[in-house]
């Protein structure tokens, strides 16, 4: 992706075409198919691992826990916590409801098998 920074208003505009391209394919129960066609393996780690921090750090498991148990760096947790305190009251109760009992909206089996949708589907 090239480096050149959107101005605010491309910002609003690409990112209010991702929310409806998300908000679109769950509504059709793509999204898992979605995410992982569009993110490469590196992205699609680093944000599931990043909402794991989140729901942990938010739940009271302290740096050093969330360092050992995630392997993610103090430098990381740091952020993130910064980032929590930081967060609205909507994001806080969505956090609130992920660490209840959810159930599974990812299918076992997938349809088609590669590496990339294996890993991250079964």
């Amino acid at each position: 992706m090239s480096k050149v920074v959107l101005n605010d208003q491309e910002r609003k505009e690409f990112f209010k075409k991702f929310l409806d391209a998300i908000n679109y394919s769950g509504e059709k129960n793509l999204l898992p198919d979605f995410l992982i066609d569009f993110l490469s393996q590196t992205e699609l780690d680093s944000l599931i691992k990043r909402l794991e921090v989140f729901k942990r750090l938010h739940s009271g498991h302290s740096y050093a826990r969330v360092n050992q148990e995630l392997s993610v760096s103090p430098i990381t947790a740091s952020k993130v916590s910064r980032s929590l305190r930081d967060a609205s009251d909507k994001f806080r109760q969505l956090l609130d409801d992920l660490s209840e009992e959810m159930p599974k909206t990812v299918p076992k089996e997938p349809e088609e098998k590669d590496n990339k949708r294996s890993s991250y589907l079964g």
